[in-house]
């Protein structure tokens, strides 16, 4: 479905916009499915039925002031796609993005390693991580954000002009549809000098920004330090195609999927030296 996104709207069988309409058309039973046993679960009051258990229970549950449900089933089925869609594929690009960049530069990986070991030296043995020890990762993060800067896992979205606006000598009507590249902005070095200390309000994008700032961004940070986390402290890796490239259709997908040799840390001797 993702690469049809940004596909042309012809409906022949080779095209990627019908072969998305037919991906979708078959996941649709399967979450109808799902929702009506989410309802029947909350009808019968059962630990199934828990409105804080899932996404689709928690949907069914939201209602209006006159005790009707707020949300149809189609409007259930919209919102769990957009978080299969936007909540996997956005982590795991950033995730593959950085397991190239710590593969490539010593320097940053070993800061990396320095800061995670820091934190696992307070840890018991198979103790989990708690929130605190996923806010205190700064310098993984910082590194994360500036991946994002780089290459942003959703390159493009798509915003509704709510009245006439002049930019660049022309006028976008009230209604239109304004596409926004995170790429270009991102890469534009008059927003992002060399060495400023902070970019202007709205420009880095990769969450998006305002009322419509990606709800998940939290969960993504913790997503992101809690997997490069015990990426580094269990496995060291390196790239079987050092220089391999990727494309955008429209999320960032290497050539080959970026092919990585693994194996565990205690077989191998790291220095954590920049």
């Amino acid at each position: 479905m993702m690469a049809g996104v940004l596909s042309i709207p012809i409906t022949l069988p080779f095209t990627r916009y019908k072969r998305a309409i037919t991906a979708r058309k078959k996941l649709v039973p399967m979450l109808l499915r799902l929702i009506h046993e989410k309802r029947d679960g909350l009808m019968e009051k059962t630990q199934q039925g828990n409105p804080h258990k899932d996404l689709i229970t928690s949907m069914l549950s939201i209602r209006n002031d006159d005790g009707s449900t707020m949300m149809s089933e189609e409007e259930i089925i919209d919102n769990v796609i957009a978080v299969m869609m936007a909540g996997y594929d956005t982590t795991s690009v950033l995730l593959t993005f950085l397991v190239r960049l710590l593969a490539n530069d010593k320097s940053i990986y070993s800061s990396i390693v320095r800061e995670q070991q820091e934190r696992a030296t307070i840890k018991a043995s198979n103790e989990a991580l708690r929130w605190e020890d996923l806010t205190n990762m700064r310098y993984t993060w910082r590194v994360a954000t500036e991946m994002m800067r780089i290459n942003p896992p959703v390159p493009l979205s798509f915003r509704r002009a709510k009245h006439d606006i002049e930019y660049g000598g022309f006028i976008i009507p009230k209604g239109w549809q304004v596409l926004v590249s995170a790429s270009m902005t991102h890469m534009d070095h008059s927003i992002f000098p060399k060495h400023a200390p902070s970019p202007p309000p709205f420009s880095y994008i990769a969450f998006g920004g305002g009322p419509r700032m990606c709800p998940r961004i939290e969960l993504a940070k913790m997503e992101t330090v809690a997997m490069i986390h015990h990426l580094v402290t269990t496995f060291t890796w390196e790239l079987l195609e050092k220089d391999e490239s990727f494309k955008r259709v429209p999320m960032p997908e290497f050539d080959q999927g970026l092919l990585v040799r693994v194996k565990p840390l205690k077989q191998t001797t790291v220095s954590y030296e920049a």
